[in-house]
């Protein structure tokens, strides 16, 4: 079947025109109808600067309104965007270029330095294209590809099951991986976010023009890929905020400013900004649809203390593009509901718990969590052995996360497969240890992890922790930290807390990466082994 590529954007700019689509926090703002023109120009400019139909072009930039006009305009005329976070070391972007054969790199000059000393080992790069003022002399600026192109709409067909773009999984468990969104399941995607931005819960109207949809986390993640486009098709504002820098003051004051009605927020973001709001007494009356992901049901607990009834908990992965599953905030009805990731996010999605040969687990049994959705029919670009890994027969996608399902339909996530710790008495997910010790008052973030403390022993429960910073008695805290623990099944408590500075993450804070932050534990001398 064939499709036309990027149209329902068309019909979107058609009905909304001059009416304000995105704006950044640099200044710069466009129309629906701007936007169209701009992303036509960019696409037609890139194919007459020698880009061809089906090459791959890296996207490099913190989030600015060139990015949305970069991506709607390569989708428009038949170019796979290669979706590269900003926050990731030049290193990883380098590989990752090559790996897909990347023909172009589009950047923004603050890489300028980073992209000259990587120009060597880009194999596959012949263009490269400078967004800025200081364009370097080996690349040509934005503005040149913007002027040899054309507004008018490209009108494209293509085959559903093309490549419309690569998108990094996180790589917190490796090297990330680049999965293809075909211009099927990407539509697959934007129904399926716009059908579980619709059905928020009790009194929540559909997403409509009327809402501010604001951008501050990296637009390569989930914030642009869950919840860019519902919002543009709606004829919604949206805000697109530097993210260079995370200021959690700044975040709230952007959400007051701009009255922003929708937000997607990785939950270790999330606990700053509501430390503000607490100490301010400061009310948000305009924010109507908070997707949190990686909540514990403590802070679920606050945001509704703090804010009321606008928030849903989301799980999923970067292979799926939306939440598979929601915990909505009507949707409680016990204290153990509070510590579930919900049900199925729409009607798009169907998910079970299944043993390790696929077969389907009864209520509370643990098992792997596997999805099956239009949104994840293909498969990552270049490796046809982990694609077929990633699926068991009957096109369940296995995301490598482990949990159970109650009779009620709702799954409880246990952790990644690949972080369980396996000590002497049983298997300890660090999840659960986390979410734990998070619920402490002075704990800003931790990591929880296995190292051995022998050389043949079994591994041991390590936590590591980053306190806020009006956090004075630091020995204090970790004693009380042990004390709490001391609730859950011995096996799972923590052998060691060591309090530190920052601990290693991605995806500008949001997740820790468990199996580096034991490398560094042992560096540091704690333990002998991973």
């Amino acid at each position: 079947m064939r499709i036309e590529a990027g149209s329902a954007f068309t019909r979107a700019a058609a009905r909304f025109g001059d009416r304000l689509a995105v704006i950044d926090t640099l200044g710069s703002r466009r129309t629906y109808r701007q936007l169209q023109d701009r992303a036509n120009s960019a696409g037609s400019g890139l194919m007459a600067s020698g880009v061809k139909r089906g090459d791959r072009v890296g996207v490099l930039s913190h989030n600015r309104i060139e990015v949305v006009e970069v991506w709607l305009g390569l989708e428009r005329f038949g170019l796979v965007r290669v979706v590269l976070h900003s926050h990731f070391e030049i290193s990883t972007h380098v590989k990752t270029l090559n790996e897909v054969g990347a023909s172009t790199l589009v950047f923004h000059e603050a890489f300028a330095s980073e992209v000259a000393a990587a120009r060597e080992e880009l194999a596959t790069v012949e263009r490269y294209v400078c967004i800025g003022e200081s364009c370097p002399e080996w690349a040509v600026p934005y503005s040149s590809v913007i002027g040899k192109g054309d507004v008018a709409n490209p009108c494209l067909d293509v085959e559903e099951d093309e490549p419309c773009f690569l998108q990094l999984t996180t790589g917190t468990t490796g090297h990330p991986k680049p999965w293809i969104h075909t211009h099927r399941s990407w539509r697959g995607v934007i129904e399926n976010n716009i059908e579980h931005l619709d059905s928020f819960g009790r009194g929540s109207a559909a997403v409509g023009p009327d809402d501010v949809n604001l951008h501050f986390h990296a637009l390569q993640w989930a914030t642009g890929f869950q919840t860019l486009m519902p919002y543009l098709l709606r004829g919604a504002l949206s805000v697109v905020a530097d993210d260079s820098v995370f200021d959690p003051a700044v975040l709230l004051q952007q959400m007051i400013d701009h009255r922003v009605t929708g937000m997607l927020i990785p939950a270790p973001m999330l606990e700053p900004v509501l430390d503000l709001i607490e100490r301010d007494e400061i009310t948000l009356p305009n924010l109507r649809k908070l997707v949190i992901f990686f909540a514990t049901a403590e802070l679920l607990q606050r945001v509704s203390r703090l804010l009321g009834d606008c928030w849903c908990h989301g799980y999923g992965s970067s292979e799926q593009g939306a939440p598979v599953t929601r915990l909505l905030f009507d949707d409680l009805d016990s204290e153990d509901t509070w510590g579930s990731i919900g049900r199925p996010s729409s009607s798009f999605t169907e998910v079970r718990v299944v043993s390790v040969d696929g077969e389907p687990l009864g209520p509370g049994e643990v098992g792997e969590i596997v999805v099956r959705t239009p949104m994840a029919a293909a498969g990552y670009w270049g490796l046809p052995e982990k694609t077929s890994a990633a699926f068991f027969p009957g096109g369940w996608f296995r995301a490598g996360d482990v949990g159970s399902m109650d009779a009620d339909g709702r799954v409880h996530y246990l952790d990644r497969a690949k972080d369980m710790i396996q000590t002497e008495v049983g298997v300890v997910y660090p999840h659960v240890v986390e979410a734990r010790i998070l619920a402490h008052g002075s704990v800003a973030h931790c990591g929880v992890t296995g190292v051995r403390t022998e050389v043949d022993g079994p591994a041991q429960v390590i936590a590591a922790v980053v306190l806020k910073e009006e956090t004075d008695d630091r020995e204090a805290v970790r004693v009380s930290i042990l004390e709490l623990a001391a609730d859950a099944p011995e096996y799972e408590r923590p052998k060691q807390v060591i309090i530190v500075d920052e601990l290693p993450t991605v995806l500008g804070g949001a997740k820790v990466q468990r199996e580096v932050l034991a490398h560094l534990l042992v560096a540091a001398g704690t333990g002998v082994s991973v």
